[in-house]
């Protein structure tokens, strides 16, 4: 054997080992997520979050659900949906009703990612159950009912699901050495622990916030992006928490997005231990580096349902969001999701 041959074959060999072992590695940090087991896709009985004294304000028999839309098989192909859902806390086994609910999509023929936030208060068709607030769905039969309500409701295709306890925004935010957030004056307020008004809210007070852009770590964008009762004419409660925590997730985006791979496995390693998904291994790193390889400056974002598009109505004592028209919602869906 010459001795160039010789060189070349160690080359690939070392090269061959190298990729080995780096697959081997990632292999190992991705096992330390968690996977949804059989205890956490169990069906439960319904229930009713009853949250207010009012009688019922709309005529059930009125309600028009629109026409429902099946989800195209290339559309499948074309776009890969991942649902995450938030939660403050996580118990083995256990389910509460969803907090957040965010649609995260990776298009990469057009080279686009985009999230929808979903209000937990809108009310809507659950398979199998009575109709109800959405959160109910991931209560009584986990990511499946969720996603098949979704999928039923809205004509997407859910694809993969991820579940996170909030807490680890502070462990993520932390990783990327803090983000810059616009605060305006009740923001500042409700942050600094008092409203306008003197009442006490935020049990941690955040101090040295200014009105403004801030730097903030990662206890004060967790504080941040729960705020609820901040009461401004667009910015109030489930509302404006929402929009807020598109707000942070823009902001830790903006910090990662510049960063070499081999850095993200810092932020990766402070939330692998409060994360849930469906994903095997190879599909974590098949979609994470695809979208990551996008190179895209910011992620589009929509909220369902939007302002001006919804009532607020009393049903069986729940307090529900109901779209003026589900074939608009559907149709403002598919062109985000799907760009039809």
């Amino acid at each position: 054997m010459s001795k160039l041959r010789k060189v070349v074959l160690t080359i690939l060999t070392v090269l061959a080992l190298m990729v080995i072992g780096a697959y081997a590695f990632l292999q190992v940090q991705l096992g330390k997520i968690d996977r949804i087991t059989a205890a956490e896709t169990e069906f439960t009985t319904e229930n009713f979050e009853e949250d207010t004294d009012a009688a019922d304000t709309l005529d059930l028999s009125t309600l028009d659900w629109g026409e429902m839309i099946g989800v195209d098989e290339s559309e499948k192909e074309e776009v890969i949906n991942v649902l995450i859902v938030g939660q403050d806390t996580r118990v083995p086994g256990q389910r509460a009703r969803s907090d957040t609910m965010i649609v995260l999509s990776i298009d990469n023929a057009n080279k686009r990612l985009s999230m929808l936030s979903i209000m937990r208060d809108l009310y809507v068709q659950i398979p199998g159950y009575s109709n109800n607030k959405i959160n109910a769905a991931y209560a009584f039969g986990g990511f499946e009912l969720l996603d098949a309500t979704i999928e039923e409701n809205f004509g997407i295709h859910i694809d993969y699901n991820v579940e996170i306890n909030f807490e680890s925004f502070v462990d993520i935010v932390d990783a990327v050495g803090g983000i810059d957030v616009q605060l305006n004056r009740a923001e500042v307020n409700y942050l600094s622990c008092y409203s306008d008004a003197g009442k006490k809210y935020n049990d941690t007070p955040v101090s040295g916030l200014s009105e403004g852009m801030n730097h903030l770590d990662g206890e004060a964008a967790l504080a941040y992006a729960r705020i609820r009762h901040v009461a401004t004419d667009t910015e109030r409660d489930d509302f404006g928490r929402t929009q807020r925590q598109r707000v942070v997730i823009q902001a830790i985006f903006q910090q990662l997005k510049d960063q070499p791979w081999t850095d993200l496995l810092a932020v990766y390693d402070s939330v692998a231990g409060n994360v849930l998904t469906d994903m095997t291994n190879d599909e974590i790193l098949t979609y994470g580096l695809a979208a990551y390889s996008m190179g895209v400056e910011e992620i589009d974002e929509y909220r369902v349902p939007e302002d001006g598009a919804y009532s607020g109505q009393s049903i069986n004592r729940m307090s529900v969001l109901v779209p003026h028209s589900w074939d608009t919602l559907r149709a403002n869906i598919q062109e985000f999701v799907y760009g039809k």
